[in-house]
């Protein structure tokens, strides 16, 4: 097969999810997934394999993973469960082998029940998955690199877990021999490269895909503005959880009717070896009974309620410790919020600073509180923002754009393995 043959075949690519549809798992990577297949659909045939699938299953559209298991013996079971009696860093690396081959031979299966075969498989690197799918099947595996756990672990305070070596291994091993690596930013590809040590001279950069926000739910600026900031992010260490609290100590002393409303799932933040919840952290951290007064944790909301927050507040902050390509951050600057994001990672290459939106220090609640109070002294820079970052999206960051890049790179994968190239990178 050439390079002619392959461009103009319309190809077939599956894509694993942590689960779908994205109404019940609104995380980053289903997200992804569901703003990706938007632009694919017109230029490639799409297969979506997610477990669990809370949908009907569609032929060779939705596959439900969690059905495909791998029959095993009387005896293999009864050695899986004396297995899984024992402990021991050696035993704990065996069972994490033992899970990731389940998962790795539910995709195994899942491929054998299609009825075409398939051109190009992606998988996200989690878990290290891909690294057996590899051994087992002749479809050309890409990586996505969506949070590789050697950058994510340490900054969670995980790096001290029993699988947390084993996991960052098989991690590797996946990247390392895949037919085609691809990641949102080039921070996170250049620190994959320094970590593990590879060339991977085929790797690309292809950012995040968001949607376009529909005019009546873009943010304006007019005397209906609420006086609100707003963060959608889990609460803990990695979010920066605790940088935004004690911005918003800084900016409510300077400023005597701006409050903060926080939306998203409470983790904690581990101060000390005490794990503080939202609640707990802000009572023991802000003294002023006022201040207090003026903060507001909304928990988790569904996407129509965060369109309305997005739409009506003055500032939107995102204060995480690393981001890879964090869609929260998309998402604002697509409904043309004014946005403050800490200098870390993927962010940097989303935002342009005093462009679509600014840039505090990391690690800083003094610059994150600093940019907020600048931006909403000055109501022309915030509208010049909001409409750069509409059309910024529009630009960079589409389903349709994001697709083309998407679709060009497997082709340039399927030519590189049908002219018989080395397959690894």
């Amino acid at each position: 097969m050439n390079r002619q043959s392959v461009d103009e075949k319309k190809f077939s690519v599956a894509i694993t999810s942590p689960g779908w549809p994205l109404n019940r798992f609104p995380n980053g990577i289903v997200t992804y997934i569901h703003n990706l297949l938007i632009g694919l659909d017109a230029i490639a045939k799409p297969i979506v394999m997610a477990a669990p699938l809370l949908v009907p299953e569609i032929k060779n559209r939705l596959i439900d993973l969690s059905k495909f298991e791998a029959r095993r013996g009387v005896l293999q079971q009864l050695g899986d469960k004396i297995l899984f009696r024992f402990t021991g860093a050696y035993m704990q690396k065996i069972q994490y082998q033992r899970n990731m081959e389940k998962n790795a031979n539910k995709i195994l299966l899942a491929l054998q029940k299609l009825d075409t075969p398939l051109d190009i498989l992606e998988i996200e690197e989690s878990f290290g998955t891909a690294s057996e799918v590899i051994k087992k099947t002749s479809v050309p595996v890409i990586t996505r690199l969506h949070g590789p756990w050697f950058i994510h672990g340490p900054i969670m305070k995980m790096d001290g877990d029993p699988d947390y070596e084993t996991r960052v291994f098989y991690e590797g091993e996946a990247i390392k021999n895949s037919c085609g690596v691809t990641a949102p930013s080039l921070d996170v590809l250049k620190r994959v490269k320094e970590f593990y040590n590879l060339d991977l001279p085929y790797a690309k950069v292809i950012p995040n895909p968001v949607c376009e926000v529909d005019k009546a739910k873009q943010w304006r600026y007019n005397s209906q503005t609420k006086p609100l900031i707003l963060v959608v992010a889990r609460f803990d260490l990695h979010k920066g959880g605790d940088l935004i609290v004690n911005a918003f100590r800084l900016i409510a002393e300077k400023n005597k009717v701006l409050k903060l409303v926080f939306v998203g799932p409470d983790k904690g933040v581990n101060i000390g070896g005490v794990n503080l919840l939202f609640d707990e952290y802000a009572e023991r951290f802000i003294l002023d009974a006022d201040i207090k007064k003026r903060i507001q944790f909304l928990g988790h909301c569904n996407h129509e309620r965060i369109s309305e927050l997005r739409k009506n507040a003055l500032v939107t902050i995102v204060c995480s410790r690393y981001e890879n390509f964090p869609l929260s951050l998309l998402e604002s600057l697509a409904a043309g919020c004014p946005t403050v994001a800490t200098a870390v990672g993927g962010m940097k290459e989303i935002i342009i600073d005093d462009y679509n939106g600014l840039l505090a220090e990391p690690e800083s609640p003094e610059s994150i509180a600093e940019k907020v109070l600048m931006l909403i002294n000055d109501p022309e820079k915030m509208q010049r923002l909001s409409k750069n970052a509409i059309e910024d999206c529009k630009k960079r960051f589409s389903p349709e754009v994001v697709a083309a890049q998407t679709v060009d790179y497997y082709q340039s994968v399927l030519a590189r393995v049908a002219s018989a190239e080395p397959e690894s990178l």
